[in-house]
Formats: C-alpha cells, sequence, structure tokens
C-alpha cells in the first residue's frame, strides 16, 4: 500500500511557478513571494549549470524568459548575475535563493528537469534540501529520475508526472508507456500529477484507487478550475486563483 500523502497535498492549491504576472515573472522571487503571501503552495523547476548550480528555469535555454540564447545547462556564474527576468530587474533564482526565501511557509514542489546523465542533478537537490525545515515534494516526468530519488531518499515525497504526451517528439512506445504511468512502480510515487486535458483516464483512476492524489497541471481559466476540481485531488494554477 502507497504511504499516507500529507493533507497539504490535497488542500493546498499550487502556483504553477509562482503567482507570476502583472510584473512578477514566471519562476521568480518576486513571483514566489506573492504566492507565499496568498498562502498558496509553489511548484517550480530546477536545472543544473554546467559550473553545478542549481537554478529555477524551466526551459533548456534561457531565450525565452531572459533574451540571452544560453543552453541552462551551459549558464555559467556571470551569465547568472546578468540575466534578468522578462525585461525586470528580477534575477534568475538559485534553488537555495527560493529555499531562503519561503522558510517553510508554505510548501515546495519542485520539478526536476532531468537529463540522460542521471546522479548530480538528483543529489544536488536532495542536499539542498536535506536541511529545509518546510513540506518539499520533488517531481519528474521521467521515471527513472523518481527511481534514483527513491533509492537515495526513500523518504521522500515523490510525484510522478504525466500527460497524453501528444503534442512530444518522443517515440510512440515511450508515449504509450509514460501516458499509461506503467513504470509508476520503479519509484513507487506518492502522488500523480496528470494534464488537465489528459482526464479522465484509466491510469489516473487506478492509481486513485490505490490511494494516491491526483494533481491536474496546468489549470489557467475558471472553467478548467472547475473541470479539475471535479476530476482530481488538487490543482497546479495559474492566470486564475483557486
Amino acid at each position: 500500500m502507497p504511504r499516507r500523502a500529507p493533507d497539504w497535498l490535497r488542500r493546498c492549491p499550487i502556483a504553477h511557478r509562482g503567482l507570476h504576472g502583472a510584473g512578477r515573472p514566471e519562476n521568480s522571487l518576486a513571483a514566489f513571494a506573492a504566492a507565499c503571501d496568498a498562502g498558496y503552495g509553489i511548484e517550480l523547476d530546477v536545472h543544473r549549470t554546467r559550473t553545478g548550480e542549481l537554478v529555477v528555469m524551466h526551459d533548456d535555454t534561457a531565450t525565452r524568459t531572459t533574451t540571452v540564447a544560453i543552453r541552462t545547462t551551459e549558464i555559467g556564474a556571470r551569465d547568472l548575475a546578468r540575466l534578468r527576468l522578462e525585461g525586470t530587474d528580477e534575477p534568475v533564482p538559485r534553488l537555495r535563493d527560493v529555499l531562503a526565501l519561503v522558510r517553510g511557509r508554505v510548501p515546495l514542489v519542485i520539478e526536476l528537469k532531468s537529463s540522460r546523465d542521471r546522479g548530480p542533478l538528483e543529489r544536488g537537490v536532495l542536499a539542498a534540501i536535506e536541511r529545509y525545515g518546510g513540506p518539499v515534494a520533488l517531481q519528474s516526468f521521467d521515471p527513472f529520475t523518481l527511481s534514483l530519488l527513491r533509492r537515495l531518499a526513500p523518504a521522500q515525497l515523490l510525484g510522478l508526472l504525466a500527460s497524453d504526451f501528444r503534442d512530444s517528439d518522443l517515440p510512440a512506445s515511450e508515449r504509450f508507456v509514460l501516458r499509461r504511468l506503467l513504470l509508476a512502480p520503479l519509484s513507487r510515487p506518492d502522488y500523480i500529477g496528470y494534464a488537465l486535458r489528459g482526464l479522465p483516464c484509466w491510469p489516473t483512476r487506478a492509481t486513485r484507487r490505490l490511494g494516491l492524489p491526483l494533481l491536474a497541471w496546468t489549470v489557467d481559466s475558471p472553467a478548467a478550475l472547475q473541470r479539475a476540481r471535479a476530476l482530481a485531488d488538487n490543482v497546479i494554477f495559474e492566470h486564475v486563483r483557486p
């Protein structure tokens, strides 16, 4: 039987990349501070740079959010010092900056943007949160990343992300396996995060019957929020207030 998930995982709506908008860029300290003030959980994305720094950024490159064409994994110390988000004065945060800002006030849901070189990112994130006192969940689309995390930190709260993968360039066989959660037993996740557009589906119905909470993402309108509340236990949201 799966472990009992903490109550916040079902009850506390989670702000996707922080509570961004109105001059607060996604995955910025301003967006995270706003989420804390509103009492929402925070979802954020973490990459490992070439210098081993854990930076909070969603994309594989910095182009979209900073206009600087550099791969996230190639960011160096000088790059990090000069990068600014969406034309504001907001820097690209490091994971340690976020931990220092939030200080356990609201739950953190950290998505690991994994690569084929598994190990350094996973170990780095676990080391960063080892002495953090607040509630934290780690999640990934990669079942093998979660499997490594489960081996390294058996008690850590873990979530497996999935969708219908209809826009993915993955091979059809991989999409088949991932959207049906067939590799979930590798990591024994504590919850499932599934794209709202792919719900309802039999894999999430099965995992909910086993007691795993279902988080719907990304909920971005009142209509989507209403639908998600009918189909899932909690929401990862943006552009709408639960």
